[in-house]
């Protein structure tokens, strides 16, 4: 067991480090095992295993999240939500740092995808802080750190990707999500407002109650995209493809003729980016199918479960330590591919210790998130250092108080489960 652990994990980790893109490195490792301990396995059953990766019509979700978002950072949807976040608290002391981690929040709600966030977000906050100031790598740091809450606050193509591999309900995990997104976006302002306070970072001037009012009415149909996805999943109007197709509609609609500003053009360049995100994402899902189908081949996850059942661990403590697997696994592993190899291995260790099935997935998409900002994988902190001209060993040290946070964050979470798991107990 051990063997096919190190032929599988290790030849996809090592090509990892080297640089290989993801699905690259996840079919050679299927390969390798194929090659080492089934050398008369026809091919024809390794490619079946690959094909069934994608045999989920509920798939058909994440191109249209793609699409939705795509479309609404094209239809001035993203400088409207700045203008919110902006002008509810860049008047406080490091206000531009708060409005940075805001305007996330807010973002958070439309694109379902960290990095779009920092796409939307970085690419005006990070040059108006530099301006007023803050280092290119401590408004990188906040940055990035923030645009993790993308992942969390529904709607969440990570969510749509864990329910589709767990079967728990999507709309569930989008109302798990709300709480500790909200409270991720609490934790990071906290840290900011201990960093400006020690630093004396300056506030910008007041701009009144008429100014958010306005800000409020002017993103007031952007912040209405995730009542429409999460209502129409709760109340099971829709199907999850159904829903994303009606987000993607709705984007569309509000582009072209509510803010009209956008054009057909721009929205058939919206529909090219998002069908690039999706082929990214589709295809480490289709390559995974021949890791499951050796995970369940093997009996990796029956003689998992059975080890850690004889150790004794159960509810909290067991779901501590697959919290720390996680995190440790998202400093190699983005967190698509963390979803779809390690998360399915560990969910039958965790319904066999009684941890619930949506608590888990939050849990797991946090850890993930903390991988985006944690090196050597950290996608995040590379882009914003790009965005900001700073290297991203100066993004990765100023990132640790916002790293603390994000931590802190998540022990809360796995500490207190009904911080995830009330709202889903008041859905009908």
């Amino acid at each position: 067991m051990l063997e096919l652990i190190a032929v599988l994990f290790g030849t996809f980790i090592i090509l990892l480090l080297i640089g290989w893109p993801v699905f690259l490195a996840m079919g050679l490792a299927v390969a390798a095992y194929a090659w080492w301990f089934a050398p008369n396995l026809p091919d024809i059953v390794v490619v079946q295993s690959m094909m069934s990766g994608l045999d989920k019509t509920d798939f058909t979700a994440i191109p249209f999240f793609f699409l939705a978002g795509a479309i609404m950072n094209q239809g001035g949807m993203s400088a409207r939500l700045l203008r919110l976040a902006r002008s509810i608290l860049a008047h406080f002391r490091g206000g531009l740092a708060h409005a940075n981690i805001g305007a996330s929040m807010v973002f958070a709600g439309v694109s379902g995808s960290a990095v779009a966030d920092v796409a939307a977000v970085g690419s005006v906050m990070i040059p108006a802080m530099k301006k007023e100031g803050y280092s290119g790598a401590y408004a990188a740091a906040v940055t990035s750190s923030s645009a993790t809450i993308g992942l969390v606050i529904p709607p969440s193509i990570p969510m749509v990707i864990f329910g589709l591999f767990t079967g728990a309900p999507i709309g569930d995990l989008f109302l798990a999500g709300l709480l500790p997104g909200l409270a991720m976006g609490g934790f990071l302002l906290v840290a900011s407002a201990l960093i400006a306070r020690r630093r004396g970072y300056p506030a910008s001037r007041w701009q009144g109650w008429r100014e958010i009012w306005d800000a409020f009415k002017a993103s007031f149909f952007a912040l209405l995209m995730p009542v429409v996805v999460v209502s129409g999943l709760v109340m099971g109007f829709a199907t999850t493809s159904e829903i994303g197709a009606v987000a993607a509609f709705y984007a569309a609609f509000v582009s072209l003729f509510i803010y009209r500003e956008t054009t057909p053009l721009e929205l058939a360049r919206a529909l090219g980016e998002a069908a690039v995100d999706s082929a990214r994402v589709l295809i480490i899902i289709a390559v995974s199918g021949g890791f499951v189908w050796i995970i369940a081949y093997s009996g990796i996850a029956r003689e998992l479960v059975a080890a850690i059942t004889e150790t004794g661990l159960q509810g909290t403590m067991l779901l501590v330590l697959i919290a720390i697997v996680l995190l440790l696994a998202g400093t190699m592993l983005e967190p698509i591919t963390l979803l779809v190899v390690v998360v399915p291995i560990l969910v039958p260790v965790a319904l066999a210790g009684g941890v619930d099935l949506v608590h888990l997935g939050v849990v797991a998409i946090l850890a993930s998130s903390i991988g985006l900002v944690t090196p050597p994988v950290g996608i995040l902190l590379y882009i914003t250092a790009a965005q900001a001209g700073s290297s991203a060993i100066d993004v990765i040290r100023e990132s640790a108080p916002y790293l603390v946070a994000l931590f802190a964050l998540v022990i809360m979470v796995v500490l207190f489960p009904q911080l995830s798991l009330w709202l889903p107990s008041l859905s009908p």
